[in-house]
C-alpha cells in the first residue's frame, strides 16, 4: 500500500506552480464541476431519495459521514472532522454556535432546501472567518423555484409515512405566489412525529422518539439591476431521550429527559449588478438565535440550558479586470451566550454569560491566465475578541488576529483532462465554544488561536458520457481547543490540547447511458490528534471512520418514473476509544427508491432504507466504552425502514 503522506509530498513537489485553496463558489458554479468532497446537491436529488434527516441528505456523498441513531443526535463529519469547525450558513446567515456536545448542531429541513454546497478543507477567502475545515452553504427555495410556467399562485402538500419500529409520520406543505412580475413569496411548514425506531435485529430502541416542527417564509424581488431576498426560518425540535441523547442508559443511572432545541434565523440579501465590470455588489445581513434545554423528567433542576445568538453582515463586490474576477469585502459577526448546567456535583454547577466578535476583510482573485490555466489566490484578515461577562467566565478578555492566505492552480491538459493543486490556511481566534461546557469549564488565560493548513492535489477527467475525479489531501489544525478535566476545586479548563491532522483521498467515477446513470466512489480519511488516532471520545473534533465505498445506479424509465439504488460499504476500522476496544465492524447499507408521477400534479414515492435490514453501528456514532461496562453504549443504526409519500401540487 502506498503511504499517502509520501505520495502527496512527491506529487506536490513535482508541480512547478504551487497553489492555494478552493475556487470561489461563483467560479465553481460557472464551471459546473465539483471535486470529490466539494458537494453540490439540489432539491431534485433530495426529493428523489426522500431525504428526511441529515443522515439521508449525506448518505451517498464522498468524504461526508453522519452519525446514526436518533436524528436528535446526528452530527456531520467532513473528512473525519466534526461540523463545529465547518462554517455553516443558511441563505447567508451564519450558524456558529454549538449548544450541547451530545446533541446535533446542524438542523436542516430537506423539504425547504433548494441547494446544498460543500467546500471541504480550508479554502477560499470568501468561505468566511474561522472556516478551518471548509464551508457548508444552504440555500432555501423561493416562490419562483416552485411556480409552474406562468402560474401566479400554487401550493404543495405532501404526506409521508415511515414504517419501522413504532413508526412515524410527516406532513409538509407550502404555498407560494407571484406578487408582481418580479416579486414572489413562499411560506412552508413541516411537522414530523417519529416514535422509537427498531434496529436491524428488529428490537425497538428506547428513548429515540422526536418531534420536528419547521417553518419558513421567503420574499424575493428583483427590479432592474437590483435583487432582494428576505428569509425567516424557524426550527423547533423536541425529543424524549436520556440526558445524553447519543448514549443509551448503559450505566443504569441516566434519567429520561425532555430535550428542546429551537433556532430562529432571519437573513436579508441584497444584490446590485448594473452590468458593469466594476460593480457586482452583494450584501447579507442576518440574525441567528439558537437555544436548548435538557430537563430530567423526575427532577425540577434543569440538567442544562443555553441561548446562543449571533448577528452579522457580509458586504462584498466583484470586479472584472481583463481575465481576472476579483471579489473583495468585509464581514462581521457578534455572538452572545447565556447558559447554565446542573449536570455535575453541586460544587461544579455553573452559569456563564459571554460575548464575542470577529471582523474580517478579504480579497479573492480568480484569473484565467491562459485558455488552459486558471489561478485563484486570496487572503483574509480576521480580528477576534472574547469577553466573559459573568459566571465561570467572568473577567475573561482574549483578543487576537491573523491572516488566511490561499492559492490554487488548475491546468487543462486536454479538453477532457484537468489537473489541480491547492494550498490554503485558515485562522480561527478564541471565540465562544459549546454552550453547555461554557457553564462548567474555566479559562486560565493560556489559550492560543487555532490555525489550519490544507494542501490538495486533484485530477478530473470527463469525456462523452464518462467522468472520473480524484483528490489527495492533507490538513493540519494547530492548537486545537478542547476541554480538559482537572478535578479539585474546579471541574476543568479550556486548553490547547494539541495538533490534529488528517491525510486522505477521494475518488469517484461514473457513466451516463441514455436513461441510466452509474457511479462508484471511495474515500478514506486518517485523522489523528498528537499522532494518536481519533476516537469517539474526541467529541468536538472528529472520529475514525473506515474506508467508505459508494455506489449508485439510477434509472429514468420516462419523465414520470425514476428509480434507483444506493449502496454504502464501510470497511472495519480500529477503535481507539479505550484499550482493548473491539474494532468498528464493517457494514453495508442499501437504499432503494422510486418516484412515479401519473400526472404532473401528483407524485408517489417509495423508499426502503437499509434494504437488507443490517444490524450495525455507524462509525460516526459513539459506540463502545471500557470498564466497568465494557459494552456498546451508543445507539445502533436504524434497521429496514419503508418510507411512502404522496405529494400533490395545486
Amino acid at each position: 500500500m502506498i503511504k499517502k503522506t509520501s505520495l502527496l509530498s512527491a506529487a506536490i513537489a513535482s508541480i512547478v506552480l504551487p497553489s492555494f485553496a478552493q475556487e470561489s463558489i461563483e467560479t465553481v458554479l460557472v464551471v459546473g464541476e465539483r471535486e470529490p468532497g466539494n458537494m453540490l446537491l439540489d432539491d431534485e436529488a433530495l426529493q428523489r431519495i426522500q431525504a428526511a434527516t441529515l443522515e439521508d441528505i449525506f448518505s451517498n456523498q464522498s468524504s461526508v459521514a453522519v452519525g446514526g441513531g436518533s436524528a436528535t443526535a446526528q452530527k456531520i463529519y467532513v473528512r473525519g472532522f466534526e461540523d463545529v469547525m465547518l462554517n455553516v450558513t443558511v441563505d447567508g446567515a451564519q450558524s456558529p454556535g454549538e449548544l450541547y456536545h451530545h446533541q446535533a448542531r446542524v438542523q436542516l429541513e430537506p423539504e425547504f432546501i433548494k441547494r446544498i454546497e460543500l467546500d471541504a478543507g480550508a479554502g477560499a477567502a470568501t468561505n468566511g472567518a474561522g472556516a478551518l475545515t471548509g464551508a457548508l452553504r444552504v440555500t432555501l427555495k423561493n416562490a419562483f423555484d416552485m411556480l409552474e410556467d406562468d402560474a401566479n399562485v400554487g401550493a404543495l402538500v405532501k404526506g409521508t409515512y415511515m414504517a419501522n419500529g413504532d413508526n412515524g409520520s410527516k406532513i409538509t406543505g407550502s404555498a407560494y405566489g407571484r406578487l408582481s412580475d418580479n416579486t414572489g413569496v413562499i411560506v412552508g411548514f413541516s411537522g414530523e412525529d417519529r416514535k422509537d425506531y427498531a434496529d436491524g435485529n428488529g428490537d425497538v430502541v428506547e428513548a429515540t422518539p422526536y418531534q420536528h416542527d419547521r417553518s419558513f417564509l421567503k420574499l424575493n424581488s428583483g427590479a432592474g439591476h437590483h435583487s432582494f431576498d428576505f428569509t425567516l426560518e424557524n426550527v423547533a425540535d423536541s425529543a424524549t431521550t436520556y440526558e445524553r441523547p447519543n448514549l443509551t442508559n448503559y450505566a443504569g443511572r441516566f434519567q429520561l429527559s425532555d430535550q428542546e432545541l429551537n433556532r430562529n434565523t432571519v437573513s436579508i440579501n441584497y444584490g446590485f449588478d448594473p452590468s458593469s465590470e466594476a460593480v457586482d455588489l452583494h450584501i447579507t445581513a442576518y440574525t441567528n438565535d439558537s437555544d436548548f434545554k435538557v430537563q430530567r423528567q423526575n427532577a425540577d433542576v434543569i440538567y442544562g440550558e443555553g441561548d446562543f445568538g449571533s448577528i452579522g453582515f457580509d458586504v462584498r463586490n466583484s470586479t472584472s479586470v481583463g481575465s481576472q474576477n476579483i471579489t473583495y469585502g468585509i464581514d462581521y459577526r457578534a455572538d452572545n451566550l447565556t447558559s447554565a448546567q446542573n449536570a455535575t456535583p453541586p460544587f461544579a454547577w455553573g452559569t456563564t454569560e459571554q460575548s464575542a466578535s470577529v471582523t474580517g476583510v478579504y480579497v479573492q482573485d480568480n484569473w484565467a491566465a491562459t485558455p488552459q490555466l486558471n489561478i485563484a489566490a486570496g487572503i483574509r484578515y480576521d480580528s477576534y475578541s472574547l469577553e466573559g461577562d459573568s459566571g465561570v467566565s467572568d473577567g475573561v478578555d482574549i483578543s487576537d488576529s491573523g491572516i488566511s492566505p490561499n492559492l490554487s492552480a488548475a491546468f487543462e491538459v486536454t479538453d477532457s483532462l484537468e489537473l489541480r493543486v491547492a494550498y490554503a490556511q485558515a485562522f480561527r481566534g478564541v471565540t465562544i465554544r459549546e454552550a453547555f461546557f461554557s457553564g462548567l469549564y474555566l479559562h486560565d488565560g493560556t489559550l492560543e488561536s487555532e490555525k489550519a493548513d490544507n494542501i490538495e492535489l486533484g485530477i478530473a477527467y470527463e469525456k462523452n458520457n464518462m467522468f472520473a475525479r480524484a483528490t489527495l489531501y492533507e490538513q493540519n489544525i494547530e492548537n486545537f481547543i478542547d476541554v480538559e478535566y482537572t478535578g479539585g476545586d474546579v471541574w476543568g479548563y479550556w486548553r490547547n490540547v494539541g495538533d490534529a491532522k488528517v491525510e486522505g483521498y477521494e475518488f469517484e467515477a461514473g457513466y451516463n447511458f441514455d436513461n441510466i446513470t452509474a457511479t462508484l466512489g471511495v474515500w478514506d480519511a486518517d485523522n489523528t490528534l498528537n499522532g494518536e488516532p481519533l476516537s469517539d471520545r474526541n467529541m468536538g473534533l472528529g472520529t475514525t471512520i473506515g474506508r467508505t465505498w459508494l455506489g449508485a445506479l439510477e434509472f429514468s424509465g420516462s419523465q414520470s418514473l425514476q428509480y434507483g439504488v444506493n449502496v454504502r460499504f464501510v470497511e472495519s476500522e480500529k477503535n481507539s476509544v479505550v484499550e482493548g476496544a473491539p474494532d468498528k465492524e464493517s457494514y453495508s447499507v442499501v437504499k432503494a427508491y422510486g418516484n412515479w408521477s401519473p400526472v404532473s400534479s401528483l407524485t408517489v414515492s417509495l423508499t426502503v432504507n437499509n434494504l437488507l435490514n443490517e444490524f450495525y453501528y455507524d462509525h460516526a456514532t459513539y459506540t463502545y466504552l471500557g470498564a466497568p461496562s465494557n459494552t456498546y453504549v451508543g445507539y445502533p443504526a436504524m434497521g429496514r425502514e419503508v418510507v411512502a409519500s404522496l405529494a400533490y401540487r395545486f
